[in-house]
C-alpha cells in the first residue's frame, strides 16, 4: 500500500525550513576519520593532522606551527607541543607544552574544520603546562602541573564561548603526575603518581573533582588506560618490576574505583612496558615498550585477564616509539626519529581479532614536523541529529535544507523522521525543524 502523505506546497515547505536555517547554530569538526600529531621539536613545535583513507593509509592535510627559536636558550612557549586531545564534539584539539627552562609553556587550543584543517584559536601562557591533556567535555580541560619540587595537581580550565581559557580548580594530585586517562561515561577521571606508585580516581561533577580512591600499585604506573568498555585500566611499569611488568585493575561501574585483576602485575615480553592503546571493541591490549621500542598485543578475555599473542612490531632505537591510538580495525603509533632506520613518522596498521597487526604500504608518514610525540585519533560521525543529512556532516546548513526537501518530495528514507514511519507528513517537517535549531552538539 502506497505511503500517505498531508500536501504541503513545496515553496512553503522551503521558506519554513530556510528560515530556521538562519537562526540555526552550526559547528565544526572533521568530516572524514582524522589523526591529529603533536609535533615535540624543541626548536620548532607543530600540530598536523592527517586523513584516514578508507583503506587506512595516511594522508598529510594540515600542519600549524606553534613556536619557533634559534635554540633552547630562549623563550618559546610554544615549542615542544607534548600532549594532545580532541572534545567530545570533534570541534577543538588542545596540547600542552613541556618546553622547559621556566620560560612558559602554552596550553593552545585549535577549532578543527571539516576538511581536518586546525585554526589556533587560544594561547594560554602558564609558568609550567604539564605532561598530559584530557579534555573532560566539549568546554572543560584537564591539564596536570607536574613538578618534582612541588606537590602535583590537576589544574581544570573553562573554555567560553569566545574560546578563552580560564583555570576554575587545582587538585593535588602526588608528586609525579604524568598520565591522565578519562574513563569513557566522563564520570571519572583517573591519575598516576609514578613517585608513589600510586593511581587516583577523581568524580568529575561540574567544573570540579571529588577524590574517591587513592590506590597503591606494585609497579610506576609510567602511563595508564580506561578500556573503550569503561570495565578495566592497566598501568604500565616501565623498568620497575623487573623491567616486564603491567598491572590491570576492574572498574567498579557504581563509583568508579579500582581493585586489582586476578594475577596482576602481569608480564610483558617487551622490555620497559610505557604506555597502552585498546582496540575499539576492548578485546585486544596494544602495550608500547621504551627500551626494546616494541608494540606488542594482548588478548583480553572478558574478565579483563590479558594473554600475549606473541604478534609484535618493532619500531627500531630505543625510545623512539612514542604514543598510540585506535579506530575500527586500525592501530596508529609514532616513530619520533630517523636514526638506524631513515623512517620517521606516523604508522597505521591493520589489525586483526587474533591480536595480528601489520603496517599498511607507504607507512610510516612524514608528519612534516620534528619528533611526533602524541597522537588522537577522530572516528568522523556521519551526521550529528537527524537534520544532518547532507556533506559536509556534522555542520548543519542549507545543503541539509535542500537534500530534506528533495527527500520528502520524492518520499525517501534520509526525511521520513517522524512517527509514523512510511507517512511523510507535517511531523517529519517539525522534527526536521526541531532538529535543525537544536544544532549538532
Amino acid at each position: 500500500m502506497p505511503a500517505n502523505r498531508t500536501a504541503i506546497p513545496v515553496g512553503t515547505l522551503a521558506a519554513a525550513i530556510t528560515a530556521a536555517a538562519l537562526t540555526a547554530h552550526a559547528t565544526a569538526q572533521a568530516d572524514l576519520p582524522m589523526i591529529f600529531v603533536a609535533n615535540e621539536g624543541n626548536l620548532e613545535g607543530s600540530v598536523t593532522s592527517m586523513h584516514v583513507l578508507p583503506s587506512g593509509a595516511l594522508q598529510f592535510a594540515d600542519r600549524v606551527i606553534t613556536g619557533t627559536r634559534g635554540s633552547t636558550s630562549e623563550p618559546c612557549p610554544g615549542c615542544n607541543p607534548y600532549a594532545i586531545d580532541i572534545t567530545p564534539s570533534g570541534q577543538f584539539l588542545a596540547t600542552t607544552h613541556a618546553a622547559g627552562d621556566n620560560f612558559g609553556e602554552n596550553i593552545t587550543v585549535y577549532e578543527v574544520a571539516a576538511d581536518g584543517s586546525l585554526t589556533v584559536v587560544e594561547e594560554l601562557e602558564l609558568a609550567q603546562a604539564g605532561l598530559d591533556i584530557v579534555w573532560l567535555s566539549n568546554d572543560l580541560l584537564a591539564v596536570p602541573l607536574t613538578d618534582l619540587s612541588t606537590t602535583n595537581t590537576v589544574r581544570l580550565f573553562h573554555l567560553d564561548e569566545d574560546n578563552q581559557l580560564t583555570q576554575v580548580g587545582a587538585y593535588p594530585a602526588g608528586g609525579f603526575l604524568t598520565s591522565m586517562a578519562l574513563h569513557p561515561s566522563r564520570r571519572w577521571l583517573y591519575t598516576n603518581d609514578s613517585l608513589a606508585n600510586t593511581v587516583r580516581v577523581f568524580e568529575v561533577v561540574g567544573d570540579t573533582l571529588t577524590l574517591v580512591q587513592t590506590l597503591g600499585i606494585p609497579v610506576y604506573g609510567t602511563g595508564i588506560e580506561v578500556t573503550p568498555n569503561g570495565r578495566f585500566l592497566y598501568a604500565a611499569g616501565g623498568i620497575s618490576a623487573g623491567g616486564h611488568a603491567f598491572a590491570g585493575y576492574a572498574i567498579n561501574p557504581a563509583d568508579g574505583t579500582l581493585s586489582a585483576l586476578p594475577g596482576s602485575p602481569f608480564t610483558s615480553p617487551g622490555s620497559s612496558p610505557k604506555g597502552f592503546t585498546v582496540s575499539t571493541d576492548s578485546t585486544i591490549l596494544y602495550v608500547s615498550h621504551g627500551t626494546d621500542a616494541t608494540i606488542r598485543s594482548f588478548l583480553l578475555d572478558n574478565n579483563g585477564i590479558p594473554t600475549s599473542t606473541g604478534f609484535m612490531f618493532d619500531i627500531g632505537l630505543q625510545g623512539t616509539l612514542r604514543e598510540m591510538d585506535t579506530l575500527d580495525g586500525l592501530l596508529f603509533a609514532l616513530d619520533d626519529s630517523t636514526a638506524i632506520d631513515g623512517v620517521a613518522g606516523a604508522y597505521s596498521f591493520n589489525t586483526f581479532g587474533d591480536g595480528s597487526f601489520t603496517p599498511l604500504p607507504g607507512t610510516p608518514v612524514d608528519t612534516q614536523g620534528v619528533s611526533p610525540n602524541d597522537v588522537v585519533a577522530w572516528d568522523a560521525i556521519a551526521g550529528c541529529n537527524a537534520a544532518d543529512i547532507a556533506s559536509p556532516f556534522n555542520i548543519l546548513d542549507l545543503a541539509d535544507v535542500q537534500a530534506f526537501i528533495q527527500s520528502f518530495v520524492a518520499q525517501t528514507a534520509p526525511s521520513d523522521i517522524a512517527p509514523p514511519l512510511g507517512v511523510w507528513d507535517l511531523a517529519d517537517v517539525q522534527a526536521f525543524i526541531s532538529a535543525f535549531t537544536a544544532g549538532c552538539p
